[in-house]
């Protein structure tokens, strides 16, 4: 009786565990990309309608009217603090509480990816979407993520 002594396993063995280990690792790893995309989506739309939270406080606290004249003006407190110029009468007290959301926008795409627009009886928040899409919310709280390119401005304050 001839018993093999040598244990363990051979190099051909050792390679096709390697393989398949490498298969699912790259399996797990593109799974998590698109989960990771999914997570700062629903961060951004949750950014976006806290900014409209905010921009309904301003709009009560102007007098029923999305714009004031002297500050108040929601489209320029959210393009403000996009563009690091916000000052603090455009916001009223909420200033630092809509830079936060702006900057946390931009961190969860990468970008400065927000537009806002605002009349006296209307007003938009805009930010992209990982998939290129944009997402904007108005002050009827319905939310639009059909757009292919930015719809808000202070010319069309609306979805």
């Amino acid at each position: 009786m001839n018993y093999n002594k040598n244990k363990g396993f051979t190099l051909i063995e050792l390679l096709v565990v390697i393989a398949i280990i490498g298969i699912l690792a790259a399996l797990v790893l593109v799974a998590l990309g698109n989960a990771r995309d999914k997570a700062n989506d629903a961060r951004i739309k949750s950014s976006i309608g806290q900014l409209r939270t905010i921009a309904e406080l301003v709009y009560d606290s102007n007098g029923a009217t999305y714009t004031k004249t002297g500050g108040g003006d929601v489209g320029a407190c959210i393009s403000g603090a996009v563009s690091g110029t916000a000052d603090a009468t455009a916001c009223a007290s909420n200033n630092e509480e809509v830079d936060a959301l702006v900057d946390d926008i931009a961190d969860a795409y990468s970008s400065s990816a927000v537009a806002a627009g605002s009349d006296a009886d209307e007003f938009c928040v805009e930010a992209v979407l990982h998939d290129g899409s944009y997402l904007c919310v108005d002050e009827t709280g319905q939310y639009d993520t059909a757009n292919t390119a930015a719809t808000c401005s202070d010319a069309t304050p609306s979805c």
